[in-house]
């Protein structure tokens, strides 16, 4: 079995395997120029491992050296190859030392074709056979050429420029694969220099074998390249479940926009109609195209267009308003509808936002009582928005809240003559990470208000009241509340959808945040405890405010709220997900000041 053949042959034909990959990834994408080069320098390898195969195994002296010169001319392209690979690759390379390289290394070939023999010998006294593992060999005895120098030089320079392109790659961003291309292309052409060296100078009786130092290198570029594709394929597939995951979420925005009993509406500053829903249509008798070339001052009498103009310039100047006014319909009748608004910005231009209800059949009921009256407001608030979307937009607010508040930052940051990008990075990073967390919301609690179902997982309490605090930090410092976390270092994991049960915490934190608001010279003490009962943990918010208003059971109904913007939803979707998890939500008084709130949630039976 003739070892040489063989191993020369498979070094051959891996390399030309590698190209063909890479070169038909280049011919796909013209952009990847470090495919291009990966491709040129593994093609001159598998041509330099054929010649070295070649010259192995001749015995006449013409034949020998024309096989060397179609040797010299693949190293040449292989040097070349390598260092644009590695301009292209890491990008951090010096440009003198490139041009030197490459200089170099144009230099030896031209020497090469110019000397007889060629560039490694003056003269040539004969060609030996030689035992090299396992099989003949031919090698060359003769005088060295002192213009061989040139090459091991350009080696020499070739090392040191890869080192310095390592070096100044590893300090300019983390990339542990390009530092790996890098360090192993050093590591082989240094390998390279010696091995030459010796095998010319007749320090040790073998053949050149450059080729098989250059697949060295190939097979780590190739290793990363594939890598990179594989990571670009993960990208890819990664933005395209996000992309249908906004879709879905599209989808179900356009559905609920559809769907709402009330006539919803978005319009510029200037009362331009921009969206609306089919139910504006079938009240105000307007057809599309008529409705997109109307003002919203368009669908009131003459005699209300002022009350309607003050009523939207005060949504825009103190962050949202009601009005009540007849709408004009089409056909010259007019209906009492009720309309609440909000500003928002849409493509960095204010906009309002907003539903309108008709009210004309509870207007008419003016001689009922005080109840009745109540009744029906609670009415037309529940038909004003599914409990669904009320519950997503009452936990999204904290995220939202964050997002804002770091988009004005930023948009303050920008504004500076010098912006600290720095900062901008930081203050982006809070909003993606706010954004994930809005959608996670949206996400977790509809899946526990439609199926009831939490998606469980491993949660420390420690980390839960961690993620709460962090997110309430800012209204605890405003108020100047001291914050005692009463819990033992040692609490069970439990299984619980984390999110969930987080926005658990920090709403029922936020209420007793707001329940001390009265206190006034008295301090505002909030006391987190988690406490081991057996089978349950046991989490407690304790507070020093005004205590309890409308009993311990009334708090916990549906709309049901003493705060004067207040939704009434909190602590009915708070009991909704303990509920979902079996547990159990609880209030009671303190005795002196403050109400203390308590949630329930099973401890699996291997962590208790």
């Amino acid at each position: 079995m003739n070892w040489v053949t063989i191993i020369w042959s498979m070094t051959a034909a891996a390399s030309l395997t590698l190209a063909g990959v890479h070169g038909s990834l280049w011919l796909r994408q013209r952009s990847q120029m470090s495919s291009l080069m990966f491709c040129i320098m593994a093609t001159a390898t598998a041509g330099m491992a054929g010649c070295e195969l070649w010259a192995m195994n001749l015995t006449d002296m013409e034949s020998y050296a024309y096989a060397l010169q179609w040797y010299n001319l693949m190293r040449w392209l292989v040097t070349l190859a390598l260092v644009g690979f590695i301009h292209y690759y890491l990008g951090s390379g010096r440009s003198w030392l490139e041009w030197t390289v490459c200089g170099l290394r144009t230099l030896s070939l031209l020497v090469n074709f110019v000397f007889s023999p060629f560039v490694y010998y003056t003269s040539i006294e004969e060609l030996v056979r030689i035992r090299f593992i396992g099989a003949e060999v031919t090698v060359v005895e003769g005088i060295p050429n002192p213009l061989s120098i040139i090459g091991q030089v350009s080696l020499l320079v070739l090392a040191a420029y890869l080192v310095d392109a390592t070096w100044r790659s590893s300090h300019r961003e983390h990339r542990p694969g390009a530092i790996r291309v890098g360090l192993s292309a050093v590591f082989f052409v240094i390998a390279l220099s010696l091995q030459m060296m010796f095998a010319l100078w007749g320090f040790i009786d073998m053949p050149i074998v450059a080729s098989l130092f250059f697949a060295g290198i190939i097979v780590v570029m190739g290793f990363e390249l594939s890598q990179d594709m594989l990571r670009a394929a993960k990208l890819a597939e990664d933005l395209k479940t996000r992309e249908i995951e906004l879709r879905m979420e599209r989808g179900l925005m356009d559905a609920m926009f559809e769907s709402a009993p009330g006539m919803l509406y978005l319009q510029t500053r200037q009362g331009q109609m921009v969206r609306w829903n089919s139910q504006h249509e079938r009240v105000t008798g307007y057809s599309n195209s008529e409705t997109a070339k109307m003002n919203a001052l368009d669908f009131c009498t003459e005699a209300e267009r002022d009350i309607l103009n003050q009523a939207r310039e005060h949504a825009f100047t103190n962050g949202g308003n009601e009005v009540e006014f007849d709408m004009a319909r089409r056909d010259g009748s007019t209906a009492r509808h009720f309309f609440r608004m909000v500003p928002v910005k849409v493509a960095e231009e204010p906009h309002l936002v907003g539903i309108g209800i008709d009210v004309s059949s509870q207007r008419a009921l003016a001689t009922e009582t005080e109840r009745e009256r109540e009744r029906m407001a609670h009415i037309a608030r529940v038909a004003s928005v599914s409990e669904l979307s009320s519950s997503l937009a009452h936990e999204i607010n904290q995220p939202l809240a964050i997002i804002l508040s770091n988009a004005q930052a930023a948009q303050r940051l920008m504004a500076h003559e010098k912006p600290d990008f720095v900062e901008l990075r930081e203050i982006l990073e809070d909003i993606v990470t706010a954004d994930i967390r809005a959608a996670d919301v949206i996400k977790r609690l509809r899946s526990i208000l439609r199926q009831g179902k939490p998606v469980l997982e491993s949660v420390s309490p420690h980390s839960l009241f961690d993620q709460a605090l962090r997110m309430a930090q800012p209204d605890l410092r405003s108020a100047s509340i001291e914050v005692l976390r009463k819990h033992s270092k040692k609490l069970p994991i439990i299984q619980a959808d984390k999110i969930p049960i987080e926005q658990v915490l920090l709403n029922l934190i936020k209420n007793a945040c707001e329940a001390m608001e009265g206190n006034g010279s008295r301090a505002k003490s909030l006391s987190l405890m988690c406490i081991n009962e057996g089978i349950w943990l046991r989490f407690s918010i304790k507070d020093n405010g005004h205590g309890l208003r409308g009993g311990e059971q009334k708090i916990f109904e549906a709309f049901h709220t003493t705060k004067p913007n207040g939704l009434g939803l909190g602590l009915t979707i708070c009991q909704t997900i303990i509920n979902a998890h079996g547990g159990k939500l609880w209030a009671e008084a303190n005795k002196s000041h403050g109400a203390t709130f308590h949630f329930q949630l099973p401890i699996v039976p291997e962590n208790l």
